[in-house]
């Protein structure tokens, strides 16, 4: 009803600003933008305040009958139950549950090649700046999914490795894939004094992990911690349908088992998979602190652009007329 639809309205505004104050948030959203621009996966899942303010009730029905339809939706049932009992109970809950008319095509254009410099979003006084680096990958169901888990492994302990002051801040690395495309994205709380350094030091891992091979000491560190993480989430029930869910909604086929894939992978493949995604990727940055601080140090390497800020007018480079003889 209207009243439900605008208290639930309300408390998801009211989120949305309390979390949008918390650089390392306006990072990760800033960063989506400036790699997909317009395109779906540059917009927050949670929505934005400007535009959650203004929906009722008419378009969550909207909503519903075009996109929550049977005919757009898997089920995944795991438990002691007998095949016909949950079948029948099935029928009984969801035997009215209309299927659309036709499905709603896709109206969004690919993204443009993101803007080659450090987008800076000015916050005064605070006293970190949260980095982000990030580049477009592959979709959800492709062959080198696992190879690109591996990868974000290694580029984490390698960027660490290659800068020590992130060890005693927040860092990340990780791999975000969806069913049309993916991004991996390095991130990292660091001093003002240390935001350049930090995003240089990424690029030049991805780089370096196109150009050569992963040592065996590295290869085995990252394989074991991957296939443990995935070991763990296995015998966790609900983890367990949520994979099964996955691989269903995504068509992953041979591609579902990701500790076999794992296991099957070589320093080769890595270096492979990282050649097809760093060599010659265009990445978008992003830096959230202080501008007066960071400004000058991200000059040093590269250009820079301040959020909200007019760009300097050039200046003529017409040469005046000549005097005639």
């Amino acid at each position: 009803d209207k009243n439900t639809v605008v208290r639930l309205r309300d408390a998801r505004v009211k989120m949305l600003r309390e979390m949008g104050v918390a650089p390392s948030f306006i990072a990760d959203r800033a960063v989506a933008k400036r790699l997909f621009g317009e395109y779906p996966y540059g917009r927050n899942v949670a929505g934005a305040t400007e535009t959650l303010a203004s929906i009722e009730r008419a378009d969550l029905m909207l909503a519903r009958e075009r996109f929550l339809t049977p005919d757009n939706a898997t089920m995944v049932i795991t438990g002691g139950v007998a095949e016909n009992r949950a079948l029948r109970t099935l029928r009984q809950l969801l035997g009215a549950w209309r299927k659309s008319d036709k499905r709603v095509p896709s109206t969004f254009r690919q993204p443009e090649v993101p803007d080659a410099r450090t987008l800076l979003i000015d916050m005064p006084g605070v006293e970190n700046v949260e980095v982000r680096l990030a580049t477009r990958t592959m979709p959800r169901a492709d062959k080198d999914l696992a190879a690109t888990m591996l990868l974000a492994l290694l580029a984490r302990d390698r960027w660490q490795a290659a800068f020590p002051e992130l060890n005693r801040s927040a860092t990340f690395v990780r791999h975000e894939p969806h069913l049309m495309t993916g991004m991996f994205v390095m991130g990292a709380s660091v001093r003002t004094t240390e935001a350049a350094h930090a995003l240089e030091s990424a690029r030049h891992v991805l780089r370096a992990l196109a150009e050569s091979q992963a040592t065996a000491a590295e290869f085995e560190r990252v394989r074991n911690e991957a296939i443990a993480v995935l070991n763990k989430a296995q015998d966790e029930p609900n983890m367990l349908s949520e994979m099964w869910l996955d691989a269903e909604s995504y068509r992953l086929g041979a591609n579902a088992d990701q500790a076999r894939a794992i296991a099957k992978l070589t320093p080769a493949d890595l270096q492979r998979v990282a050649a097809r995604l760093f060599r010659e990727a265009a990445f978008a940055s992003i830096a959230v602190g202080s501008a007066a601080q960071v400004k000058a140090d991200l000059e040093r390497t590269g250009k820079v652009e301040v959020l909200g800020e007019a760009p300097t007018p050039k200046t003529s480079t017409v040469a005046p007329p000549a005097k005639s003889p």
